[in-house]
């Protein structure tokens, strides 16, 4: 599932105080050709809200986010979220998630904390925070030593429209956050419509990078 991501390349960052607010980001999501979304996770309105979308819209991933303890990441599961993202890196919610057999990405922005998690068995992370961390190229640097063991990493913080092909060109990163896509003042304007235009502007974005990948033969 978390090389999955690499489908879609971008995964909008959805901030929704409501489950109906999620809910018709999720809508608006699909409409744009885009039917996933990392969700906020902080309240039991995000579990009813997970819950929903993946009752009613059962072909769109819906994940978890900002997980930031086990019994969080108990919640999400039990909400039937499909991925959980943690800003860092907890052997509690590691064990759990790997008992419970969710995709989970711990948050890692260092050589250590990559040899941390990989104790307990993860190869698969997210770097956070990517842009404040230093970029793709720190990103290059420190994942190099581990390049063998095939590890794979998503890509979140201060990632924008104009610098994810910086990301997305690298062979280890699956996918990108997108929080620009639905932002909180979109949803909470209740702005489907530009978030579905946002959507499918990212969906052309990743196709014309992939197709200049191709063209290069990368």
């Amino acid at each position: 599932m978390f090389s999955n991501l690499r489908d879609f390349g971008v995964v909008p960052f959805v901030k929704a105080e409501t489950e109906e607010d999620a809910l018709l980001t999720a809508q608006a999501l699909v409409a744009g050709g885009l039917p996933i979304m990392e969700l906020v996770f902080r309240s039991f309105a995000h579990s009813r809200a997970i819950r929903r979308i993946a009752k009613e819209m059962p072909d769109f991933i819906i994940g978890a986010g900002n997980i930031l303890n086990k019994d969080q990441l108990v919640r999400a599961i039990d909400s039937s979220a499909r991925f959980a993202f943690s800003p860092g890196t907890e052997p509690e919610m590691i064990k759990e998630a790997s008992k419970r057999r969710i995709v989970f990405a711990p948050g890692v922005c260092t050589a250590s904390n990559i040899q941390t998690a990989m104790l307990s068995g993860i190869t698969e992370f997210q770097f956070f925070p990517a842009e404040q961390s230093g970029g793709a190229e720190v990103l290059k640097a420190i994942c190099e030593p581990f390049h063998h063991l095939g590890i794979e990493f998503f890509a979140k913080g201060g990632i924008t429209l104009e610098n994810m092909k910086s990301y997305l060109v690298r062979k280890e990163v699956v996918a990108v956050s997108a929080p620009w896509i639905a932002s909180p003042e979109l949803v909470a304007a209740k702005d489907w419509a530009q978030i579905t235009k946002n959507a499918a502007e990212v969906v052309e974005a990743v196709l014309a990078i992939r197709r200049e990948l191709q063209d290069a033969g990368r």
